[in-house]
């Protein structure tokens, strides 16, 4: 399907990403319209978990309007492919990861939390600086290199969490951390996929595929639905070693919460 527009309602791009997906194919003012619009899964489920917090932690509402921000950022990011917009969506992925760091660390360690309070926020401020100064294939460095850089430190804190919750006969919330991460790493596949094999997935003349599959916009979706599987196992963690009562349910199977009682 050839763009409505060629050059679409928000001018020419600026982002220092362009995603597979074709731009303005589906209206002039939305650049990338099944990005756009998957990008709304995080706000969802970012809601959802500011709203289910039974810990009593106000850092657990942050994290999850935090996710909530990443969404709105994300949609107008790819709606308009501005430079501008780009850090809507990427900075406050920097910060959401930050408090949930922030919050990890200081459950499952006894360390001084006003201090190390500081030592990340000015770290989050450095690399908010560093990535928003830059552009171009340098930016993209910085931020990815910082991002994955405390996933990887998230995904460890979250194995030990899991492995208290075993330790305490509660491997049915521990199990969040396998089906988190399943999802996540699907997540990083298909999107490593739209990043480096758009050419032969994208639908046009060399594409082995006859279609464009999306595969940005499902991983908005698996990366959402993931990090509320990892985020729901931090609050039951949380609420083990602060001694809150809890119970693990699931909404048509699939989607975690905890409520206390």
């Amino acid at each position: 399907m050839a763009p409505i527009a060629p050059v679409g309602y928000w001018g020419s791009v600026t982002s220092s990403m362009d995603w597979c997906e074709e731009n303005y194919e589906w209206t002039p003012y939305i650049a990338e319209f099944f990005n756009s619009w998957s990008s709304l899964a995080m706000v969802v489920l970012g809601e959802c978990c500011a709203r289910m917090n039974p810990t009593g932690n106000r850092a657990f509402t942050l994290l999850g309007r935090s996710i909530t921000i990443v969404g709105i950022g994300s949609w107008l990011f790819h709606a308009t492919l501005k430079y501008s917009m780009q850090m809507t969506d990427e900075l406050p992925m920097l910060w959401s990861i930050s408090i949930a760091c922030y919050i990890a660390v200081t459950t499952q360690y006894n360390i001084n939390r006003a201090r190390f309070k500081r030592w990340l926020v000015l770290w989050t401020l450095l690399v908010t600086v560093l990535t928003a100064g830059f552009s171009g294939k340098m930016q993209f460095v910085l931020f990815q290199g910082s991002f994955n850089g405390l996933s990887v430190v998230m995904a460890y804190l979250c194995w030990r969490g899991k492995k208290e919750l075993e330790e305490a006969q509660m491997s049915h919330v521990a199990a969040l951390f396998w089906a988190g991460i399943k999802l996540y790493a699907s997540a990083a596949i298909v999107w490593l996929a739209d990043t480096n094999l758009c050419t032969y997935i994208n639908g046009h003349d060399e594409s082995v595929l006859p279609f464009n599959m999306q595969l940005h916009a499902w991983w908005h979706v698996l990366a959402s639905l993931g990090l509320v599987y990892l985020v729901v196992l931090l609050m039951g963690h949380y609420c083990l070693v602060k001694n809150v009562p809890f119970k693990l349910r699931y909404i048509m199977g699939v989607f975690p919460y905890i409520h206390s009682y």
